[in-house]
């Protein structure tokens, strides 16, 4: 039944409608308010009835279910894990299949939102065989004459057979014994970067047949969208998770002109696969003109890359090289036109920008005034042709993740919101001209916006003549280049604020050091600033050591030295620094230095050794664990894991945040909940007498 405001008027006889009319429509307000009214009482009852099954009761409702079923002690729901709607359904799929290796992989996947691989070891092991029980895949030796079972050995797919060892599977991660079942769990997400142009490679190989995937022109692995398995029975496999493709994983069965040359596998390359080559937008370079090859560096006597192997045979073959551990393609004779590419890297959450959801983000009082799309001929091709002036003066929306090199150099924000923005679902990459920095200016009223962008070049400015309000950037990199056009992380500043009454909020964002005035607000929440060591300056005053601004700092992981007036509050940050042995002590008397100790709290981080702060509660080095340090798997800008914690970081990082997820950028995703909750859930569903580890794949 319809409760439309209009349609109920209607049913009204004309004589009321007509004296209504004469009246002003009162009646029809009136109607207008019931209808209002009823169709919440309405919403109320749909949802009501929807509460009754799992696929659509509202997230609230998920527990009480749960506990019809006997399920105890259900994760709630956070910002970034997903509510328990998965394990509820799944219950009686679970007790059928209770200890089955199927079955606790789904619970894996389930209860953690992470890609799972349940192994059990005792699979694995050399032993005698009876007669009555043959196991062929079960050889005491492995065999070398397969490359391609090799290729996973010492993953969660290989092959190859074990001895014993007596070590527990936890803690102490022993593996191969007849107790043990192994979880494997992909903490790294396989992220879309679609029809972004291929980037030429720096002299002396700039001829437009030597390209890179990464829109920086760095070598970057390319990672494997997973696919979604069918069957319950189904134990996850290579192409199921996402992973670093190998150059074995790409190629196909399907033989080139050489016996040992493939081109690349449907599985994994094509419109709906993990690379998609394109020689112009719609028109695909098929896989029967690519061969995967290894394109790895070959030097001279002296060191210098004179070129990439297999170059002279792909040239004569007149086929397309294609390496993915390295995100290189080599043309058999120069492109003069942009060739674009669909592929995926991987990284650990929502962070710095990237095609995933940021609508909420968006500064609605900004609007869209232009809308520009290089890969769209009925959109402005660039920034720099919607506001030729050089200036920005308005609010712009970038249609796509194409690659833009730009020589606007202000941005001016007179008593309105401008905001610059990816559209949602899209990462562009801005590359500004290298000879003058970015100003962004403006007045008391004015607020500018960066939202989804990669952007780089010289330094982000807010001059002291400006009295710009507000300076908000979400979602972004924002790196310095060097003159070659290489990212620059040696302590050059990538945005610098002079002006006193600008207050900076910087959120979810991947960014180089930051240089402020003296009374400048600033707010950092869930950040990388990266100095490039820990020795140089992230944090700073203009002249890169003198004390300045007022900080707010949440969730964040810094790498540099850092010198600030005010810390209003520091929480669940990893402040990684220390001291160069150049260092003059009257300019770094601490690697993080607050000049006004007397107010602000540091709260549940982990501080430097000789850090001068002020008061702390819960803080890392303490006097009970001294030697406490943070251990990363990488903080190499553009690999896969780059800022994320070890696994072999000390349980006082790992979990001593205020809520006891991990201190720093990756706070919240909650990893250790995750691990504590599917910790508690196997111990419902092993069989008796085995043992579960949980292992993460970085």
């Amino acid at each position: 039944m319809s409760f439309d405001a209009d349609k109920l008027y209607e049913l009204l006889p004309a004589v009321h409608r007509v004296r209504d009319a004469e009246l002003g429509y009162p009646l029809k307000q009136l109607i207008g308010v019931i209808a209002d009214q009823v169709a919440v009482v309405q919403e109320n009852l749909d949802q009501l009835y929807d509460n009754n099954f799992v696929e659509t009761a509202a997230p609230w409702v998920l527990p009480y279910i749960g506990g019809l079923l006997g399920i105890r002690g259900l994760s709630g729901s956070t910002t970034l894990t997903r509510a328990p709607r998965a394990e509820v359904g799944h219950t009686i799929t679970y007790r059928r299949r209770k200890g089955t290796a199927a079955m606790l992989e789904l619970l894996a996947h389930d209860v953690t939102g992470w890609p799972a691989r349940a192994v059990e070891f005792f699979e694995r092991l050399a032993t005698t065989q009876h007669v009555n029980h043959v196991r062929l895949q079960n050889r005491a030796f492995t065999s070398v004459h397969s490359a391609d079972e090799l290729e996973f050995f010492a993953t969660p797919f290989e092959s190859a057979t074990r001895t014993v060892e007596v070590r527990r599977i936890e803690p102490l991660r022993g593996k191969w014994n007849i107790p043990n079942v192994g979880l494997f769990l992909w903490r790294l997400g396989a992220y879309k970067l679609t029809r972004t142009p291929l980037v030429s490679a720096q002299a002396p190989l700039a001829d437009n047949r030597h390209f890179r995937f990464h829109p920086l022109g760095f070598d970057v692995p390319l990672f494997s969208v997973p696919v979604t398995e069918d069957e319950i029975t189904h134990l996850a496999e290579p192409l199921n998770v996402p992973m670093p493709m190998s150059r074995r994983m790409l190629k196909g069965d399907e033989y080139a002109a050489v016996p040992t040359q493939f081109h690349p596998s449907g599985d994994y390359y094509g419109a709906e696969g993990s690379i998609r080559l394109e020689s112009k937008i719609g028109t695909d370079i098929h896989a029967t003109e690519i061969l995967v090859a290894d394109l790895s560096d070959v030097k001279d006597s002296t060191g210098k890359v004179v070129a990439w192997a297999h170059e002279a045979f792909g040239e004569s073959e007149g086929l397309v090289l294609l390496d993915p551990q390295l995100g290189r393609v080599l043309f058999p004779t120069a492109q003069t036109k942009p060739v674009y590419v669909t592929f995926y890297y991987g990284f650990s959450m929502d962070l710095g920008g990237g095609e995933y959801d940021r609508s909420r983000t968006f500064d609605t009082s900004a609007g869209t005034a232009v809308e520009v799309a290089n890969t769209d001929a009925n959109k402005l091709a660039s920034l720099d042709a919607a506001f030729p002036t050089g200036v920005i003066d308005g609010s712009a929306e970038i249609l796509d993740s194409s690659r833009y090199s730009e020589s606007f150099t202000k941005i001016e924000a007179l008593d309105k919101d401008i905001e610059i923005r990816a559209a949602d679902g899209f990462r562009p990459t801005v590359i500004l001209e290298l000879t003058n920095p970015l100003t962004i200016s403006g007045d008391t009223n004015g607020v500018v916006t960066l939202n989804g962008l990669l952007l780089c070049g010289p330094t982000i400015q807010v001059p002291g003549d400006s009295e710009l309000g507000k300076l908000r950037l979400r979602h972004c990199t924002i790196l310095p280049l060097d003159t070659d056009g290489s990212v620059k992380l040696d302590g050059t500043p990538a945005v610098t604020v002079e002006s006193a009454t600008t207050v900076v909020e910087i959120e979810n964002c991947i960014i180089g050091p930051i240089r402020v005035g003296p009374d400048i607000t600033m707010q950092l929440k869930n950040c990388i600033v990266d100095a490039g060591s820990t020795t140089n300056v992230a944090l700073a005053g203009l002249d890169d050591h003198s004390p300045a601004g007022s900080w707010k700092i949440e969730n964040c992981t810094v790498r540099g030295k850092v010198s600030v007036s005010v810390l209003e509050l520091a929480s669940n940050t990893i402040f990684r620094s220390d001291l160069a042995a150049s260092d003059d002590p009257a300019d770094w008397p601490a690697p993080l230095f607050v000049q006004r100790r007397q107010e602000g709290c540091v709260r549940f981080s982990w501080l430097p050794e000789g850090a001068r702060v002020p008061r702390q509660h819960e803080c890392f080095p303490s006097e009970g664990e001294p030697d406490v340090r943070p251990v990363f798997t990488s903080f190499r800008f553009g690999d896969a894991a780059y800022g994320q914690l070890s696994r072999f970081c000390p349980a006082s990082i790992l979990a001593g945040a205020d809520d006891e997820s991990e201190m720093g950028v990756f706070h919240d995703l909650y990893q250790p909940q995750r691990d504590a909750y599917l910790a508690a859930r196997l111990l419902e569903y092993l069989r008796f007498g085995l043992e579960a580890g949980i292992f993460h794949q970085t």
